[in-house]
């Protein structure tokens, strides 16, 4: 298996992140329905995902970027997946794949935790 060259990213509410302990393994609320971590790459399409499914998110949201060489759960790259709990117009590209963990996703393999903004539009950006 070659390295993965750039980093992924998953999006958390700021406030289930926090309550997380960091002592174990992260798991997004959906995992047990869905059995895999929604993830993106490129900061690009990280930016629509945020808005497509966070843009009524009350709160500050977290992009974790995450080393995909450093997990140890099994990284797979598929066709997008929509979150069942949300309803989304979000259209990517047809060949467009999306990195999907299928496991918990070990700390060591977070690299950084990025808080997004809110443009003056709404939208959720880079800071």
């Amino acid at each position: 298996m070659k390295p993965q060259e750039q980093p992924i990213y998953h999006l958390v509410p700021q406030s289930y992140y926090l309550v997380q302990s960091p002592n174990q393994p992260y798991l997004p609320a959906l995992f047990v329905q869905e059995g895999f971590i929604h993830c993106t790459a490129g900061i690009e399409m990280l930016l629509q995902v945020a808005n497509a499914f966070f843009a009524d998110l009350p709160e500050p949201l977290l992009a974790l970027e995450i080393d995909p060489d450093r997990l140890t759960a099994p990284l797979k790259f598929e066709p997008p997946a929509s979150p069942k709990s949300v309803d989304s117009d979000f259209t990517p590209e047809p060949d467009r794949l999306f990195p999907h963990i299928y496991g918990p996703l070990n700390r060591e393999a977070i690299k950084r935790t990025i808080t997004l903004q809110r443009s003056r539009s709404g939208q959720w950006q880079m800071s």
